[in-house]
């Protein structure tokens, strides 16, 4: 579907990755690859390269291959759909993902076993109507579809990067070191705080060429191949796996490798600047559109406190949605603690949301 420095190739290149925008997706590939000729529509046969593994429910592989293959697909689910099939035992897809349900947690929990960190923070969606409005939205990813997709997509990548290091291919290994959680308080429950709090002890994610265990996912290596339609790096990861397969060379070089994870990581990080920074403006402009609807009591949130330094504003995040802010709070507000706000306005320009803490009555 796309060679090897063609014109197709030699844009998705520059682009690095696909860009998601509340207002509109900026596509890495063209939507008749991605959005058709490439995906796994049902009822249509599609090549593709596959991992095929035979998994007991306590989650041990027993063995895998990887594969050259035809992809049949019989049906297309959101996720909601699926949750739906997963928890109706009357449901003709139920018996399928219920058991693969099963598998995916028992492997979760192997992870977490092994020091894996797992940080479930909802996502917020948000999308414009057509008459300008911002409607915002709230996606918890602890579904069990969503942990479910999540798992197969890890478990995928972590055998892949077993494979590259067996076979001695190039590859783009993604690693990390595990977070230090010594002297953690595992008495603070899960949310915002807990979340921050973790995040502040995990260390960054690298990338070389050589294997190393990745600490973060609690698995000992880890290459990022399953989604070639909207990010480059696994684009060239499927085409050195699936060239190796054909003709027992790899069509990169190490060298070659490198060079595109390397770029890649400098240019995904910025996509993802780019994508929460809109997702601010238009979340700004949701609060903005909250106030000029206000009937004049005020419109009020409450929010849990992160951090609370002196001499600074605190750092919070709202409890009805993922938003993080800073504000000031008298002192004797605490980490954890949850307090009301009232919004008093909205500056676009500096992309703020200004703030001010209501005390509690009496």
């Amino acid at each position: 579907l796309i060679p090897r420095d063609g014109a197709i190739d030699r844009e998705a290149d520059l682009r690095m990755a696909s860009l998601y925008l509340p207002e509109r997706k900026i596509p890495m590939l063209p939507p008749g690859i991605s959005d058709r000729m490439g995906s796994l529509a049902p009822g249509e046969k599609r090549a593709a390269l596959s991992l095929l593994a035979r998994v007991t429910e306590s989650g041990d592989v027993l063995d895998w291959e990887v594969t050259p293959s035809v992809v049949h697909s019989q049906a297309a689910l959101s996720y909601e759909e699926a949750d739906d099939a997963i928890a109706d035992t009357g449901h003709p897809w139920h018996k399928t993902l219920a058991a693969i349900d099963r598998v995916a947690a028992s492997m979760r929990r192997r992870r977490e076993e092994a020091g894996a960190v797992v940080l479930e923070r909802p996502e917020m969606s948000i999308a414009l109507t057509e008459s300008g409005d911002v409607e915002v939205s709230v996606l918890a990813r602890t579904t069990p579809a969503r942990q479910m997709v999540a798992e197969l997509m890890i478990l995928c990548n972590s055998l892949l990067a077993e494979y590259c290091r067996r076979e001695g291919l190039p590859a783009a290994y993604r690693t990390q070191d595990k977070a230090n959680l010594d002297n953690f308080d595992a008495d603070i429950a899960d949310g915002p705080l807990r979340r921050h709090m973790v995040i502040r002890r995990m260390l960054p994610a690298d990338v070389g060429t050589v294997p190393a265990p990745h600490g973060g996912l609690g698995v000992p290596s880890y290459v990022q191949a399953t989604s070639p339609l909207r990010r480059y790096s696994d684009l060239i990861m499927q085409r050195q796996i699936s060239g190796y397969l054909r003709s027992g060379q790899p069509p990169y070089s190490e060298e070659e490798v490198v060079s595109v994870a390397h770029r890649a990581d400098v240019q995904v990080r910025e996509l993802a600047r780019l994508e929460e920074d809109r997702k601010r403006h238009w979340f700004l402009k949701y609060l903005k559109q909250s106030l000029a609807a206000d009937d004049e009591d005020g419109v009020f949130f409450q929010a849990i406190v992160l951090d609370n330094p002196p001499r600074r504003p605190a750092l919070l995040e709202l409890a009805e949605y993922p938003f993080r802010f800073r504000s000031e709070l008298p002192g004797v507000c605490a980490p954890g603690e949850t307090v009301t706000l009232r919004l008093r306005g909205v500056d676009l320009w500096q992309r703020v949301a200004q703030f001010v803490h209501v005390p509690p009555a009496g």
